[in-house]
């Protein structure tokens, strides 16, 4: 039987068009914890607490812990895994030498 065929339901397109969809009856902010299964209870607890952009994560505030972060995906998507040259003489000379079965020889030989 070919699989290719059948689409699977949970692919991320398809959840966002089902979120597109049912945004258009259910107020965004109450579609997330229908996603999630929370119940009402559990919404009302969490709702209780406030979330402030002055906390402390660790030994950072949020909004430094937010720049590390945001530099550090910045850094990694312009990561270089080519090889580089760094001794351009070196090369050029290395391939104006003399060689023999792949080594290098004297120009006495």
């Amino acid at each position: 039987m070919n699989d290719n065929n059948i689409s699977d339901p949970f692919t991320q397109a398809n959840i966002q068009k089902a979120d597109a969809f049912l945004a258009q009856f259910i107020d965004i902010k109450q579609l997330l914890p229908i996603k999630e299964g929370l119940t009402k209870e559990m919404i009302e607890y969490f709702n209780q607490f406030k979330f402030s952009t002055q906390m402390q994560i660790g030994p950072l505030s949020y909004q430094e812990r937010q720049k590390k972060i945001q530099k550090y995906r910045q850094k990694r998507n312009t990561r270089q895994f080519s090889k580089k040259n760094h001794y351009d003489y070196r090369t050029k000379k290395a391939k104006s030498r003399q060689r023999e079965k792949g080594r290098f020889v004297s120009n006495n030989k």
